[in-house]
């Protein structure tokens, strides 16, 4: 870890230094230059460390002294600095909780866990956070800048602790003295709490660092610092729905319902019915774009990535026509905006250099090409702000007019030279902010700079990324910067960052950041709830507890979703069914009543099962099909005897026979049909029996059956069997002989 010489002057001190004595030249300033560290390093003014992957802080080219640009003017005037000065103790101001209190060389688990071994790492406690950063073996190792994770103290769940042998179970038992636990609030497959677990060289050094842990917590509580979070993560809809795991894209569309882009299309959930409804027939939706404006939403589906207009009334599973942007193939982003104080709705279309605007209007077609725009890159983020379209391209940001014949504005002004680090670096363009009529925040890969509306540097000090970034969101005033292991929050106003997420694998699915994925071995839909903002964005069902950051739901608290489809495809769906005799048998659920199964005789005693024919009413093969199609979820849970999971359709239906009723089956048209059929009271020595399953035997064979009259298994208390029935009899009769409860198997 860099510490450079630091000095802790006192106005006494520095009077005592210029003064003392004629041959002491007179002090010089500091001449300070921006520089990029290498190494996590600690300012010398006020011990915290300059966090960011470049242009951390700055350093007096004279003396070295090195320090945030904010602390420059705060910086001691000498120059150089007294040797015996340079150093100071390491602290932290308990009440506005900055500077560094203790660091040194630990071990984390390997990220396949303790069993795999343990690697080296940099912790460092500074400003009420704990800094882990990775360290590679070998003595003259460095560590990154990157930092690998971080840990909030002001988090409410915050402990510090030792672990015991069970705690640590794949761990070398002379380890265990060594270890200690931090403990935080996460999102987690298992509960609500992450643990960290900490290896250090030494027990004394371990008990040094879960004092110094606790002491911290101490004074954060006793101080009552504000807590500065805005998002509280939540699972906004259950995990088991399938279509979330190949999720591309989401919407909000209002209150109780999103919009879901993946692999098998576009889908609109409504996280408070459990219904969900196809919209369309797209192939792999990658992006959603609603406009609330034209009641239109646009996506980029498919495989040639082209851009298609679906009408607002298709998210309540109306059958509507959509409109398909020909020449849009290839798209890789899309933004709608308002023109002309709203007179006139745009949609803008990005592919590779080119930009195509639209019209949207209330014609056929619903769109009309109105513009071409040239971009000097590849386009890697637009968006539009007060009527103007704001391109980012490598190392660059340009501004267009979407009406008239304005030039472009390029958001870096090639006269200032404080900016010109990031045209010869070639940075990727994150994003952009408008903060205000006159000032921008552009967002590179590396660092976050500050624009007026010329393009010209507005603020001195620039906005640090922890690590490196993945995309941006923007919820005004907060940005939120996704990495691989964290989502860091700032207000852009302060530039203060004031939240770490510790989520990692997550990746937003809109541009707010209010819904994302998180890819963990459970794929998982997650709401960021706004503390900030008035009421909820979007309702989020009850889990199973009221923990407020619980992604666990009850395993018993299974969902049933329900399909809208269109009647048409519905039809279609059913007449594919009849065709396929495999289809039509897994549709057909097995029997879920068994009071036809008698216990006979003692010991294990001796099941039997005996059918019952199926009719056939010649006057029914004119049924239509009707109803609509519910497809309950599937579950995992083993099937208890006797019990199993029923689906309904509009091929076929079941009921039960119970207490001298008998289900009986009938042949109409390729569809099968369950009613309830009085038969002799079992006090007159016989006993009602199910029907058999169907599935496996042809229609032919149900034809043949012409008899009206139920079959009958006598049954008695005693230890004889039941007599077989006549052979006589018009009927084959079908018996069941179950050894086991577990399964069952049918003799012909």
């Amino acid at each position: 870890m860099d510490h450079p010489p630091r000095t802790m002057q006192t106005p006494t001190m520095r009077s005592a230094y210029s003064g003392s004595g004629l041959l002491t030249p007179k002090p010089k300033a500091h001449q300070f230059v921006v520089k990029s560290f290498n190494t996590p390093t600690k300012c010398n003014q006020c011990t915290s460390l300059m966090v960011g992957l470049i242009r951390q802080g700055c350093t007096c080219e004279v003396c070295g002294f090195s320090c945030h640009v904010t602390c420059a003017d705060k910086a001691p005037a000498v120059c150089p600095i007294p040797p015996d000065q340079t150093k100071g103790p390491l602290g932290i101001d308990p009440q506005k909780g900055i500077g560094t209190a203790y660091e040194g060389h630990v071990r984390v688990p390997k990220p396949a866990g303790v069993k795999k071994g343990w690697q080296r790492a940099i912790a460092v406690v500074c400003d009420f956070k704990l800094f882990l950063y990775d360290l590679a073996e070998g003595k003259a190792s460095q560590p990154s800048v990157v930092v690998s994770q971080v840990i909030d103290m002001r988090d409410e769940e915050f402990s510090v602790s030792s672990v015991l042998a069970s705690d640590v179970i794949h761990a070398n038992r002379k380890d265990i003295p060594c270890i200690f636990r931090i403990t935080a609030s996460q999102l987690s497959a298992a509960s609500n709490k992450c643990s960290v677990l900490i290896l250090a060289d030494s027990e004394n050094e371990k008990n040094k660092w879960v004092g110094v842990l606790n002491e911290l917590h101490r004074i954060l509580k006793k101080n009552k610092l504000k807590d500065r979070s805005v998002y509280v993560p939540k699972e906004a809809y259950d995990s088991t729905l399938p279509l979330i795991k190949t999720t591309q894209s989401a919407s909000i569309i209002d209150h109780e319902r999103i919009a879901l882009g993946n692999e098998e299309g576009l889908f609109v959930v409504h996280v408070t019915k459990d219904e969900i409804i196809r919209v369309g027939d797209n192939k792999k939706v990658h992006q959603i774009e609603l406009i609330p404006s034209e009641q239109l939403m646009a996506v980029i589906s498919g495989r040639n990535r082209h851009v298609r207009l679906f009408p607002m009334s298709a998210l309540d599973g109306r059958e509507t026509d959509f409109y398909k942007l020909v020449e849009t193939k290839g798209c890789q982003t899309i933004v709608s905006g308002q023109v002309r104080q709203g007179a006139l709705t745009c949609l803008c279309v990005a592919m590779k250099r080119q930009v195509i605007c639209y019209e949207l209007n209330q014609s056929k077609s619903r769109h009309k090409k109105i513009k071409e725009i040239q971009v000097p890159g590849n386009v890697q983020w637009m968006a539009m702000y007060s009527e103007r379209l704001c391109v980012g391209y490598q190392s660059g940001f340009m501004k267009y007019s979407l009406h008239g014949e304005g030039n472009p504005i390029s958001l870096l002004h090639h006269d200032d030279h404080t900016l010109s680090f990031i045209t010869h670096q070639g940075m990727d363009t994150i994003c952009a902010v408008e903060i205000s009529n006159k000032e921008y925040l552009l967002c590179f890969s590396s660092i976050g700079v500050y624009v007026d509306c010329q393009g010209r540097r507005s603020r001195q000090q620039e906005l640090m990324w922890p690590a490196l970034p993945i995309s941006c969101c923007y919820n005004a005033p907060y940005l939120s910067v996704y990495s691989e292991n964290a989502v860091d929050v700032f207000d852009i106003n302060t530039m203060e960052w004031i939240q770490t997420v510790p989520l990692k694998k997550v990746r937003p699915l809109n541009t707010d950041g209010s819904l994302n994925i998180l890819g963990l071995e459970t794929i998982r839909l997650i709401y960021f709830k706004n503390k900030m903002a008035e009421g909820d964005e979007l309702v989020v069902p009850e889990t199973s507890d009221d923990s407020r950051k619980q992604m666990v739901r009850n395993i018993n608290n299974k969902r049933r979703y329900s399909f809208r489809v269109p009647e048409e495809e519905r039809i279609q769906q059913r007449r594919e069914m009849l065709r396929d005799p495999e289809m039509r048998n897994k549709l057909i659920s097995n029997p879920t009543n068994f009071n036809h199964i008698v216990h006979m005789g003692p010991g294990d005693g001796i099941q039997i099962l005996k059918d019952l024919p199926v009719n056939l009413r010649p006057q029914e093969n004119r049924t239509m099909f009707s109803g609509s199609v519910s497809i309950p979820s599937i579950t995992k849970s083993r099937a208890e005897p006797g019990r199993s999971m029923s689906a309904s359709s509009g091929l076929g239906s079941r009921s039960t026979a119970q207490n001298g009723s008998a289900l009986r089956r009938e042949c109409s048209g390729g569809s099968y049909g369950a009613k309830r059929q009085p038969i002799a009271s079992p006090s007159d020595g016989s006993l009602s029996s199910g029907g058999m399953d169907g599935g496996d035997a042809p229609i032919s064979q149900f034809e043949r059956e012409d008899s009206d009259s139920p079959r009958h298994s006598t049954a008695s208390n005693s230890s004889n069997l039941s007599s077989p029935p006549s052979p006589a009899s018009p009927h084959k009769t079908k018996s069941l002989s179950l050894g086991s409860t577990d399964h069952v198997g049918w003799e012909t």
